[in-house]
């Protein structure tokens, strides 16, 4: 049985949701780790402290995932929103021919 086009773009939305849920979590317990607002005399100071800078990785990996996520999200919403308004002006061309 397959899934009507409508439910399936539904879980989607749904899982990117949830994604986007998961990135902010994660992205907050990173940022949790690092000391905030960074300033440039600390970073200097601890420029070899490994577990800084790996958390500072993490904070970059989790926002990039996050902005990813969004944009997917919105190109997703956006393509909903303007289907049925593409379909109105074909209807309309056709009507007019």
């Amino acid at each position: 049985m397959t899934i009507p086009p409508l439910v399936a773009e539904q879980r989607h939305l749904a899982g990117l949701l949830e994604a986007i849920q998961r990135c902010v979590y994660f992205l907050q317990a990173s940022r949790a780790k690092a000391p905030w607002p960074l300033q440039p005399e600390e970073l200097a100071a601890r420029y070899k402290e490994i577990a800084l800078f790996e958390t500072l990785a993490a904070m970059n990996e989790r926002f990039a995932k996050l902005q990813d996520t969004l944009g997917a999200y919105r190109a997703l919403v956006q393509s909903s929103v303007q289907a049925p308004s593409a379909q109105r002006r074909r209807k309309r061309r056709s009507a007019k021919r």
